[in-house]
């Protein structure tokens, strides 16, 4: 059943910022995600090897990181796949998916990409535990952006004025129902996502550099994963203007 309901202009700028509330999310958990591989996944031995200096007090600093491993690595994968698993909630939202079953996967996402971002954080500002919490790892940053998307979620589940601008956007036939703009919004979501991880890749590069080496093993992985990304976009956008030059044939038309 589609429900013919006016939508009023504060109701369609909040769904809006709700919109781009997920996206700035899922970049900043796909930037995380990128971040942390050079650290995760090249973890230190505490013995220094070319082209880093034999006193280079970096792998001081992250020998804590082999020892939770358990921790780090998971987590790095499952911020990875909330990145993308943000893109199929804002698909959801526009193709009017039941509230109480987006309500219930966007609570799953978000505390997926808060949990693993709220434990990597203490460990790395307690230096595993050895030392007094000084607040300031990057990893703050997914985890208090998720916990803010659960709690606009709640606002909007329960509080009534939230609530009915939330049902009418989702309900409004003007606003979602279309293939063709289905697909259009989430190659733009993709096309977002590429761009972050591009930019992402240049500041790593630069970031990486010791004595004119550049020592990010995983550089050319996060460019590649750019690629993808925008490919991805790219045949979304493809389908949907291939969608809109669809007619159908006269032949399928029934006249009574």
């Amino acid at each position: 059943m589609v429900f013919k309901t006016r939508i009023k202009r504060s109701e369609l700028i909040f769904n809006i910022i709700i919109l781009a509330l997920f996206a700035v999310v899922a970049a900043t958990q796909i930037l995380s995600a990128y971040g942390a591989m050079c650290v995760v996944w090249d973890i230190p031995t505490g013995m220094p090897s070319p082209p880093f200096p034999a006193d280079h007090s970096w792998f001081d600093m992250m020998t804590h990181v082999g020892t939770f491993s358990w921790v780090y690595q998971p987590s790095n994968v499952i911020t990875w796949i909330v990145a993308f698993a943000y893109g199929f909630l804002i698909y959801f939202y526009f193709t009017k998916m039941p509230w109480k079953r987006f309500f219930i996967i966007a609570m799953v996402v978000s505390f997926l990409g808060f949990i693993t971002g709220l434990l990597p954080a203490i460990i790395s500002d307690t230096a595993g535990f050895t030392e007094a919490f000084d607040f300031g790892t990057p990893n703050w940053g997914r985890t208090i952006g998720n916990l803010l998307v659960m709690v606009v979620l709640v606002m909007m589940n329960f509080v009534p004025r939230f609530k009915v601008a939330t049902k009418k956007f989702i309900e409004a036939s003007d606003v979602s129902g279309r293939y063709v703009k289905q697909l259009i919004l989430m190659s733009l979501f993709f096309f977002w996502l590429a761009a972050v991880s591009f930019l992402g890749t240049e500041f790593m590069r630069g970031a990486h550099v010791v004595g004119g080496i550049n020592v990010w093993t995983t550089v050319d992985f996060q460019f590649l994963g750019g690629v993808i990304t925008s490919v991805i976009g790219t045949s979304m956008l493809s389908t949907a203007l291939v969608y809109s030059q669809i007619r159908p044939s006269s032949a399928l038309i029934r006249t009574k």
